[in-house]
């Protein structure tokens, strides 16, 4: 037998030729169609340490409330970092078909791809693939398509931004600052004028850390730039250089808090809650910390906007955030596919925003009832609006590492700017083929 012969006998065999697709098509139209369920379906979901779990929970319950045969399970792994990932390696090791969706970090679709670890969606939305791509920010778009297929709808969003006391800048009457240079005026006559001994002026990440990652990207795409371009990286420039200097220019007027090159997003976050930081770079959860721990001298006093480039119409932010998928060896992937529809349902994404999430669907942040009910919606609107993603790759992991050890480096003063330009253009010109 040909080998042709052999591998169309085997999708017959296993439902993945246009026989088995087809008939998947129709049962997936007839659950979408007629609201029922078959008896007693579980479905399980892996969201390993997605932070907003009981806002999950809480959505996959009015999922459940309109297919009452359904019941959905949402498993995390373990309470620890290693617990969850050993759980995730086990399953996709496995190729456990009891796991049907899971949650997928935004950065991670390359490598979910590659692996043929996801179900492609493009079949499930069909021609209204492109309006639910367009409810989406730019940057979640990108993050659900790999090679120009849909592989996992984007569902909670994230970004590293700048917060800044609007306090201190009403009080001093300085606008929030839109440019870089625009920055540093602000920080020094804030400093000068308050004469605080232990008030500090900016703290970014900057120690080797992923999130440094992010301030390595959000200074080229301030000066016009970025890590990667027309799939390969071009750092040697005059933009990437200037990138750089931005950052040394913090240093040089001793705004930026030191140790310089170890910065961490929670050191940037407890000397803002203690009220010594003007200006840092940080992650959404931050700012709730800053409204709700008891020991926070900044409550309703800090602001989220994004972070300035050389010009004002370069100010961006970093995403973060996570997608939906549904797994490729799901035992029950009909009725996978449905639930991974509501949750990408704009109903869905007003529910996310309601019970205290980001989606990353744009209605919620135009909708004035949640805005004014939630004004941290609206400024976090602002910030996804100008969020990029950091370089897409199956080998991202090495990119980062390449990245936020140089990134350190540069700014601990143990590299030239030259010299930690030099090293992420050769060793991800390796990546980036």
């Amino acid at each position: 037998m040909r080998k042709d012969e052999t591998e169309a006998s085997a999708r017959r065999r296993s439902g993945t030729g246009r026989p088995g697709r087809l008939l998947a098509g129709l049962l997936l139209l007839w659950l979408a169609s007629s609201g029922q369920a078959p008896a007693q379906t579980h479905l399980k979901v892996f969201a390993a340490n997605f932070p907003k779990i009981d806002v999950l929970r809480a959505v996959a319950n009015a999922y459940g409330q309109t297919r009452p045969g359904v019941t959905i399970e949402i498993e995390t792994g373990g309470t620890t970092l290693d617990s969850q990932q050993q759980a995730l390696n086990a399953l996709l090791g496995a190729r456990d078909s009891s796991v049907d969706l899971v949650l997928v970090d935004v950065l991670r679709t390359p490598q979910w791809t590659l692996g043929q670890w996801l179900e492609p969606l493009d079949g499930l939305f069909g021609p209204e693939r492109e309006a639910f791509l367009a409810r989406l920010f730019p940057a979640y778009r990108q993050a659900a398509l790999a090679g120009g297929r849909l592989m996992a709808a984007p569902y909670s969003a994230d970004a590293q931004a700048m917060f800044v006391r609007g306090d201190l800048l009403d009080k001093h009457g300085i606008a929030v600052p839109a440019t870089q240079a625009a920055l540093r005026e602000a920080a020094t006559r804030i400093l000068a004028a308050e004469n605080q001994p232990t008030l500090r002026a900016v703290d970014l990440s900057t120690a080797p850390v992923e999130s440094s990652v992010c301030t390595a990207a959000m200074a080229l795409w301030g000066a016009g730039h970025d890590l990667v371009t027309d799939g390969k990286p071009a750092l040697l420039t005059d933009p990437a250089r200037r990138a750089l200097q931005g950052l040394q220019a913090l240093k040089d007027t001793k705004l930026l808090v030191i140790p310089p090159g170890e910065g961490h997003p929670e050191r940037v976050r407890l000397a803002m809650q203690a009220g010594s930081l003007v200006f840092g770079q940080g992650w959404s959860y931050a700012w709730q910390r800053l409204q709700t721990d008891i020991d926070s001298g900044v409550a309703g006093k800090v602001r989220v906007v994004p972070v300035p480039g050389e010009t004002e119409d370069r100010a961006s932010s970093c995403a973060g955030g996570w997608m939906v998928g549904v797994t490729a060896f799901s035992g029950r992937k009909a009725e996978a596919l449905v639930f991974l529809r509501y949750l990408a349902s704009p109903e869905a994404a007003r529910l996310q925003a309601e019970l205290g999430d980001l989606p990353a669907q744009t209605g919620p942040y135009q909708d004035a009832a949640l805005v004014a009910a939630r004004p941290f919606l609206g400024q976090m609107g602002a910030v996804l609006a100008v969020a990029r993603l950091r370089p897409q790759s199956a080998r991202y992991s090495e990119v980062s590492d390449i990245v936020r050890t140089n990134l350190s480096a540069f700014m601990a003063g143990s590299k030239t700017a030259e010299a930690a330009l030099q090293d992420m253009q050769a060793r991800l010109s390796l990546i980036f083929r």
